[in-house]
């Protein structure tokens, strides 16, 4: 640090507590943007408060004697802090040795605490580290995949970049050009340079091949969550919580580039993980490993390993390293790097959203193109091609506008049905669809039907109107249903 570097030191703990004028605010972070030693210091304060923080507003009541007295003599601190921020950090951090003496006494005291309340062998709870990771606004690490579907392997490597406000970047930095399977999907396809960007703040996703020049984009309309796509770029706080909801074990200490780390592992084939949604298209697991390392000083993760087989013969192995946390982030970067003369193939794509009036409008756009109702909501896509004959060739004479229009109109017959039964069965609804037994002309008969949480039934009938009714007038109409 340089002079005015000791002089921005004060500044910096105010900006911890929030105490700063706007003026004074904007004046350090345009300060923080250009010392690295500033910043560094700036974090670590700032994550440690945090940490002792979480430590003690989650702290479980039923603990020992020794454990309570540790936690109020913090809890004392912390309730005294909060009345009264300006008296306590103008007096901690008076100056530099007592600023980082105090940042030390707070990582011991958290140390000490955690491993106290955990009271477990392992020393880790996940918990801990997703905890620990929500606290950091920006990160990046490598990701390694390789890819086996019938004897053919395609291998790349990519590197991905988190921001808790903008969102994640994914840029294939290696690919092995032997290996790609080439007349594949898209997805199995990689070319050094494609770039990724999954935006919350615009619910978008967009696809970028530079190779191709071109481009496809998905905005995702209403209340969407763009959540679950983050398990695909294997984002650590996703596949944590993937992991905390599957059966899982703790498997030791080990070291990893110099690093003490402790494993945690699940075989449990319920495991969801990433490999860009390939596991929902390729079947259900057969096999699953999947190891997570730990570092155990920080709390972070050090590396992932996973490896998935499904039954209909996908190999997916990924590895995830050389994680680097608390990385600064700049908004640029998160800016799709699209130019002018690159086409998208299918114009954007808008996904509407998962609900009762977008299924109908859906489900009559399907009816008036085929003659009758999807079968099978899952394969509505594979029903309206062979009966329509549609081909996507017929794209390349419309404008960007009819790509959209039309891509749309598909998203609302092949996506939004089926998305929408998927979320009422995963929120115990007890969905029932009778596509295959009932057509467009049928009178008074249930096309979909789902139960409410007072109790009653909304049913979508054949003419594609609405109601709610009982549970005994429920049992009359699927009674009356062809058999």
């Amino acid at each position: 640090m340089n002079s005015d570097c000791e002089k921005m030191k004060d500044q910096i703990a105010d900006l911890v507590t929030g105490i700063l004028s706007e003026a004074q605010e904007q004046k350090l972070r345009q300060h923080l943007t250009e010392y690295v030693a500033c910043r560094d210091y700036a974090n670590a304060l700032k994550n440690e408060d945090a940490l002792l923080t979480e430590f003690v507003e989650k702290t479980d009541a039923d603990m020992t004697r020794r454990q309570e007295r540790l936690l109020q003599a913090i809890d004392r601190s912390y309730q005294s802090r909060k009345k009264q921020p300006l008296l306590m950090w103008r007096t901690i951090m008076k100056g530099s040795i007592v600023k980082l003496t105090a940042a030390a006494i707070v990582v011991i005291a958290c140390v000490i605490g955690l491993s106290l309340w955990r009271g477990t062998q392992s020393g880790i709870a996940l918990a801990d580290v997703l905890t620990r990771i929500e606290n950091i606004t920006g990160y990046s690490y490598q990701l390694s995949s390789a890819m086996t579907r019938q004897e053919v392997t395609s291998k790349w490597t990519s590197h991905v970049s988190v921001s808790k406000e903008h969102g994640i970047k994914m840029t294939i930095t290696a690919a092995d050009p032997n290996s790609s399977i080439q007349d594949q999907h898209r997805h199995y396809r990689h070319e050094v340079g494609d770039e990724t960007y999954l935006l919350p703040q615009q619910k978008s996703l967009v696809f970028v091949r530079h190779k191709a020049k071109i481009y496809d984009r998905y905005i995702y309309e209403g209340d969407h969550k763009l959540e679950r796509y983050k398990e695909e770029y294997n984002e650590p706080r996703i596949i944590i919580k993937q992991i905390l909801s599957c059966k899982h074990t703790s498997i030791g200490q080990s070291v990893i580039d110099e690093t003490t780390v402790e494993g945690f592992q699940t075989t449990d084939i319920a495991y969801e993980g990433g490999f860009f949604g390939q596991t929902e298209l390729e079947g259900k697991h057969e096999t699953v490993d999947v190891k997570l390392w730990v570092d155990v000083n920080t709390f972070l993760p050090v590396r992932l390993e996973e490896d998935i087989v499904t039954k209909k013969g996908l190999h997916m192995h990924e590895v995830s390293y050389d994680f680097r946390w608390n990385v600064i982030i700049d908004a640029e970067d998160f800016e799709p790097n699209i130019p002018e003369e690159y086409r998208t193939p299918r114009g954007d794509i808008v996904i509407a959203s998962y609900n009762e009036q977008n299924t109908i409008q859906g489900l009559k756009l399907f009816a008036a193109a085929v003659g009758s109702y999807p079968v099978n909501l899952k394969s509505a896509n594979r029903e309206f091609v062979l009966k329509t004959g549609f081909n996507f060739s017929s794209y390349k004479d419309m404008s960007d506008e009819e790509r959209t229009r039309k891509t749309s109109e598909l998203g609302l017959m092949f996506v939004v049905p089926y998305a929408f039964y998927k979320s009422l069965a995963e929120q115990n609804k007890e969905p029932a669809y009778y596509g295959e037994i009932v057509k467009p002309g049928d009178v008074d008969k249930v096309l979909l039907r789902w139960k409410l949480d007072d109790g009653q039934y909304r049913v979508i009938y054949s003419d594609l109107h609405a109601e709610t009714v009982s549970p005994e007038r429920l049992a009359e109409l699927e009674a009356a249903l062809p058999k």
